[in-house]
């Protein structure tokens, strides 16, 4: 497969960073961390809990959620991707314990850099994700953006059974959570993740992720590559 030129790769990263400077971000999705070929891509299913620290660390924001998501290779490691949906949102510390609400997702990544002569590259993922929840009548509303940067590497041949893609990564997230009553913000805007996707067959696959620093989370997906 071939690779975007320089110059392609340099438009590239400015076009993220120039989204993510106006605001952007994402969170975690779940598979497939190894970029598409043309034409190629995915759909599958992710289950997740994660807890974040609010406003200096006082109160949590815990949330359980059930995700669909697809994703397609336009060529040259440039993917798109959308997610839809539920979640629910628990504030520790308040009365609130909301029900499982609407989520719609959308995300772009970048996946040209090549490390060495392969199979490593580096992968650049902006995320935006949207939900809300309800207790009785009171509503909360939580508007999520990420801009990751990870390296994943392949181990075991492609389309054979038992390869692997383990990744790794830093992520930047700008989380609002917006409420009928006071509105919180995230703590801590940084962290690290890492897991790895696992095919059992040339085509089918699971994954697991964790994240930590900016949220304590667990994502496990199933899915099926075309």
């Amino acid at each position: 497969m071939k690779v975007f030129s320089a110059w392609s790769r340099v438009g590239v990263f400015c076009a993220l960073m120039l989204v993510f400077a106006q605001g952007a971000a994402a969170s975690g999705s779940g598979g497939l961390a190894q970029p598409f070929a043309k034409g190629q891509g995915m759909f599958g299913v992710t289950m997740g809990y994660s807890q974040r620290d609010l406003d200096g660390g006082g109160d949590e924001a815990q949330s359980r959620r059930l995700l669909f998501k697809g994703g397609f290779g336009f060529g040259e490691g440039l993917d798109g991707y959308a997610m839809l949906g539920f979640s629910d949102l628990k504030y520790s510390g308040t009365d609130f314990s909301g029900s499982l609400g609407e989520l719609i997702g959308l995300g772009v990544r970048y996946g040209g850099f090549l490390i060495g002569e392969g199979p490593a590259r580096l992968v650049l993922d902006f995320q935006w994700e949207y939900f809300s929840s309800e207790d009785g009548n009171i509503d909360a509303r939580v508007d999520a953006t990420h801009l990751a940067a990870y390296v994943v590497r392949e181990f075991g041949a492609a389309g054979k059974v038992g390869y692997f893609y383990p990744f790794g990564g830093i992520r930047y997230s700008m989380v609002n959570y917006s409420n009928d009553g006071p509105d919180f913000h995230e703590d801590e805007r940084i962290g690290i993740f890492g897991g790895a996707d696992y095919f059992v067959s040339p085509n089918v696959f699971f994954s697991g992720e964790m994240h930590v620093f900016d949220e304590e989370s667990v994502l496990l997906s199933a899915g099926y590559r075309f």
